[in-house]
């Protein structure tokens, strides 16, 4: 079929602009430009025109028929009317009058969506009041076929209405010589001749003039694809084809229009290529921003696990300090004379014991766990400021320049995240929030340390003492006779070290239960804080992860597009 290159390219136009346009939707383009894809893609969907005009009888259906390899438009069952016939596609065979000399016909043939073709009446039939009917089609016309039969190439009417049509659009008109086959081929020569003096005195210039044989082409086209060869050569049809297609492809109304068209396409793919990768750029760069905020607050996290050695080393010492005044109570308890005193006295002063040591080791310990606690607290407050800056100085949209050339609706749904994340950092360095928030995480362990304090000072203190004192002192013989309380006191006496190194060492376990404890707690607590912490960046994280997913594929179509049109200018320059 003619123009098939450029049918084939304006179809594959078509296509890329149609995926330019639904890129254009899904990267937030304006509307207007959207509406700029769509207004092009529409008029690339334009049919191209053809006009044929001629005298009655001179072939003008037969050419017709050739041109687009099928018997759509019938020869010579027409009357010879003054009616102009406009054929287009249609679902459905059909009719329509427009007006008393325009008829347009809708038929059901594949090539007619690609092309509408203009059916003139002879020229020796027009009237001057059908004049304005008919060229009106020639300013949209792609093409103009001025159809002279071999049988009567002389006829004045058809140079009258090319007088009529003027040099204006000359540069579409073709004329062709129809039913060569039934003249030799000199005198095919000297009517080819007769033709070119009278175009040249007419518009001035040459144009070309083919000599054809239409049915004999037709014949071809419809008994083999590609057409049989020795009717298609006696038909001298393949010039006539290619200077068509090569007229229509390099005209400036379709050519220039693909042209055109892919320029404008690559433009806008240009501008979402571009940015498309400021997106990925700034993506590229809050998840590196993302990156280096968490390896800082795992490092810092890391110094405040460290800490708490430190906070442990020093509850240990306040303990073992508290744990060796015991000891020397307890080694003054068990001197001979106290002995003696408590086997006659009878008085219970384990408890006693129990009570001042316990009170001793709580008010120790508690200041220690207490001040840790503060310490942490100070450094922990101090985490929320400093986030608060970095964020403001690393994510500010007013520092980043290539952000304007993001995508808008990323840009958006960036500056709304980043927006939350710094309202939520400000929020958390008011002096309330942080002591809710370290209160959250550190008052439960403040409460439950108090606890275990008291316990494990003074736990196992009182069974100690009544086990190795009370038990082996007041309990011997059962009595309180003199031989029996002597025995027992320097039977007390004598496990005097057994009972300190036993109490030592039962002081020393608690300890260790003690640290492990406390420890296990605050460690629970700063990973339970920075997790916290941490989480605030979750959303924004997430964002990039999500768009990086969204964006990505985005790139590659816009890249698929730009190389498509590409590709369709070069084939258009050659």
């Amino acid at each position: 079929m003619v123009v098939e290159a450029y049918l084939e390219a304006r179809a594959r136009l078509a296509g890329v602009v149609g995926n330019l346009v639904s890129l254009a939707r899904e990267t937030d383009e304006s509307p207007e430009t959207v509406e700029t894809l769509q207004t092009l893609s529409r008029s690339l969907a334009d049919p191209l025109l053809f006009v044929v005009v001629g005298e009655v009888k001179a072939g003008k259906s037969s050419l017709l028929n050739a041109v687009f390899g099928q018997e759509f438009c019938k020869v010579d069952v027409l009357p010879a009317t003054d009616k102009i016939y406009v054929f287009k596609y249609g679902e459905t065979e059909h009719d329509v009058a427009v007006s008393e000399h325009l008829t347009e016909r809708y038929r059901p043939i594949p090539f007619l969506k690609n092309f509408n073709i203009v059916d003139t009446p002879g020229t020796n039939t027009i009237v001057a009041s059908h004049h304005e009917i008919t060229t009106s089609y020639v300013p949209l016309a792609d093409l103009i076929v001025f159809v002279f039969s071999v049988a009567n190439p002389w006829a004045a009417s058809a140079w009258e209405f090319l007088r009529l049509l003027g040099n204006r659009w000359k540069k579409n008109i073709v004329f062709v010589l129809q039913q060569a086959d039934l003249r030799s081929p000199e005198e095919v020569e000297i009517i080819i001749k007769h033709l070119d003096q009278t175009i040249l005195q007419i518009l001035g210039s040459s144009r070309p003039i083919f000599a054809v044989a239409a049915k004999k082409a037709l014949q071809a086209k419809l008994k083999s694809n590609p057409p049989e060869e020795k009717l298609w050569q006696e038909s001298n049809f393949a010039a006539l084809e290619k200077w068509i297609s090569e007229t229509v492809t390099q005209s400036e109304q379709r050519g220039g229009k693909l042209r055109s068209t892919a320029q404008t396409a690559q433009v806008v793919a240009n501008a979402i290529q571009v940015r498309l990768q400021s997106s990925v750029d700034l993506l590229k760069s809050d998840q590196e921003k993302l990156g280096t905020i968490r390896r800082s607050l795992e490092a810092r996290k890391g110094q405040t696990l460290r800490q708490v050695g430190g906070f442990i080393r020093e509850m240990e010492m306040a303990y073992d300090n508290c744990r060796e005044r015991g000891e020397k109570l307890l080694e003054e308890r068990l001197t001979l004379m106290q002995t003696f005193k408590m086997i006659f006295s009878g008085g219970r002063w384990e408890k006693d014991f129990q009570d001042q040591v316990e009170r001793d080791v709580r008010t120790k310990v508690q200041e220690q766990i207490e001040h840790a606690l503060g310490l942490l607290e100070s450094d922990l407050r101090g985490i929320w400021h400093d986030l608060q800056e970095r964020v403001q100085v690393q994510f500010d949209a007013k520092r980043q320049v290539r952000a304007a050339a993001a995508l808008p609706g990323f840009l958006s749904q960036r500056g709304i995240i980043l927006q939350k994340l710094q309202l939520t950092l400000l929020e958390q360095t008011s002096d309330a929030k942080i002591k809710e928030q370290l209160q959250s995480w550190f008052g439960e362990t403040a409460r439950w340390l108090r606890v275990p304090a008291g316990v494990a000072a003074a736990g196992g203190v009182f069974t100690i003492i009544a086990a190795l004192a009370h038990a082996a002192i007041l309990d011997v013989t059962g009595t309180v006779a003199g031989l029996a309380a002597a025995a027992g006191t320097v039977y007390a006496v004598l496990r005097r070290r057994h009972i300190l190194r036993e109490y030592r060492r039962r002081m020393n376990e608690k300890r260790a239960q003690l640290s492990e404890a406390v420890e296990t707690q605050l460690r629970n607590a700063i990973t339970a804080f920075y997790h916290e912490v941490g989480a605030t960046f979750d959303p924004l994280e997430s964002f990039c992860l999500a768009e990086a997913h969204r964006i990505m594929p985005l790139r590659e179509r816009v890249d698929e597009i730009e190389r498509s049109l590409v590709e369709l200018k070069l084939g258009m320059d050659r």
